[in-house]
């Protein structure tokens, strides 16, 4: 695939396009300052989502609502909405700077709710060292986190 990123990308759920119903989601506070592709876990103590993997790992998404942009973030006890990623869809999410991804590469949470190409070490429990899902694009990540699209299998 190309890299997409040069003419921007302006959504999280990016796919399929021909899916009628919207992809499952569920909206909460957040914990501290998270942007649009994040990915997060319900914290159950806190009643918050957190960023980095948890036994139920959620992407969050832009604030329309509020009319956010892809790029704005969510500030600490905003209300989010996060979407659930289903097997068979494609979302656009943060992914680490600097790398250099390879479509069907697989890809993992980082402690920042970022995802990496790296796999945790099996101390870092069992959510951080499965992969999260895997690039849907051929890509190299410029100087900060960007989106990339991402599949779930």
């Amino acid at each position: 695939m190309s890299n997409y990123t040069q003419w921007g990308k302006n959504v999280i759920f990016c796919g399929p396009a021909q899916m009628l119903d919207q992809a499952n989601r569920k909206e909460s506070p957040v914990a501290g300052e998270y942007l649009p592709g994040t990915v997060v876990h319900y914290d159950a103590e806190q009643r918050k989502f957190v960023a980095g993997p948890g036994s139920l790992n959620y992407v969050l998404d832009k604030d329309h609502l509020g009319q956010g942009f892809i790029d704005t973030p969510y500030q600490e006890d905003d209300v989010a909405t996060a979407f659930w990623p289903q097997s068979a869809l494609v979302y656009n999410l943060r992914t680490a700077a600097g790398l250099e991804v390879a479509e069907d590469d697989a890809l993992y949470i980082g402690a920042d709710g970022v995802l990496t190409t790296e796999a945790p070490t099996p101390d870092e429990g069992e959510a951080a060292s499965a992969a999260y899902g895997f690039a849907a694009e051929t890509i190299t990540t410029g100087e900060a986190p960007e989106l990339v699209a991402v599949k779930f299998i």
